[in-house]
């Protein structure tokens, strides 16, 4: 879906790359997380993707299709990627509905389709649009604001979504509330999706494919399960920091683990040991606690999928240890 190849950025005035003969691909509705420390050069891939910033050298494609390719009008390019910024970017003289509909204006929409696509949106971010439509930005907490730009960036049902450090505004515990919505919406939405942040916690839990960057380069790039048991370099393991098997447990998504070819028993469904394939490893690991089984059968939405079992929690731990 998204291809980087051998990417240069060098701002004017300046002999250091910002960004360095970066390469990588983001597949088709996946969440690539880009994290690294501040300067590192993943805004400035991010504002590359949709031309806010062109490269200096290097090639960008999107759906197979070169960027920079003259006959790609940069405007129509923006208008179907969402953007999604910390600090949100409602205009504030606008309502909430305004806000989010204006993607659809540009796009000269029918009337009639705008406020019924707002409303929707609305809803599936977890606001009421009854109560909050005809409100301004200020009106709005925090969180909810978020909410709005998060909506406002799905108005036009863009395929790709572009993400810088979208809850780092919000307290730590309405952070986490959002990771989770968002990640429910993903299930049914399935974009592809590029997302910043400084924050190796949220990288793991918030990504299918995690691409590591310092000092304008990409230091390491995979899955949150091969960042977690085969960091590259110490620079990586200091990122991850100590404690890995209790971040893999509390980051991993259930997903990642399940055995989808195992039957769920009837003793699963008489304790009701189920947890969402969405959760933490560690939900599956206390509800085998709570419900004192040594399994837990795992449900996608109303689905269920596979199990996950006491052995299959042991070997993800031994992956770190080598031991596996």
């Amino acid at each position: 879906m998204i291809v980087l190849d051998k990417v240069d950025k060098v701002f004017p005035g300046s002999n250091i790359p910002a960004v360095k003969q970066v390469s990588f691909q983001v597949d088709e509705g996946n969440i690539c997380v880009f994290v690294g420390p501040s300067g590192c050069g993943k805004t400035t891939i991010l504002r590359m993707i949709n031309r806010l910033i062109e490269p200096t050298s290097g090639d960008i494609y999107i759906k197979g299709k070169k960027v920079s390719d003259k006959g790609l009008n940069p405007d129509h390019l923006r208008r179907e990627i969402g953007y999604v910024i910390q600090q949100i970017g409602l205009l504030p003289h606008r309502t909430v509905e305004q806000n989010v509909a204006l993607v659809p204006y540009l796009l000269k929409w029918p009337e009639e389709n705008i406020k019924p696509r707002v409303r929707e949106l609305l809803d599936m971010v977890g606001l009421d649009p009854d109560e909050v439509a005809q409100k301004y930005p200020f009106q709005l907490s925090g969180g909810m604001m978020q909410r709005v730009g998060v909506a406002r960036a799905l108005a036009a049902d863009p395929p790709i979504m572009l993400m810088d450090e979208p809850f780092g505004a919000v307290d730590p515990i309405v952070r986490g509330r959002l990771q989770d919505e968002f990640l429910r919406l993903q299930k049914e939405m399935k974009k592809t999706i590029c997302f910043v942040t400084h924050d190796i916690n949220e990288a793991i839990k918030m990504g299918d494919h995690i691409v590591i960057m310092n000092k304008g380069e990409l230091v390491q790039h995979g899955t949150p399960m091969e960042i977690l048991s085969e960091p590259a370099n110490s620079f990586v393991k200091d990122l991850i920091g100590t404690e890995r098997e209790i971040k893999l447990l509390e980051l991993t998504k259930s997903g990642e683990i399940v055995n989808k070819k195992a039957e769920i028993p009837e003793t699963v469904r008489q304790k009701d040991c189920f947890i969402s394939v969405i959760d933490p490893v560690q939900r599956a690991l206390e509800t085998m606690m709570k419900k004192d089984s040594d399994l837990v059968g795992v449900r996608d939405k109303d689905q269920e999928i596979g199990t996950i079992s006491w052995n299959d929690i042991k070997k993800l731990i031994n992956k770190l240890s080598g031991d596996a």
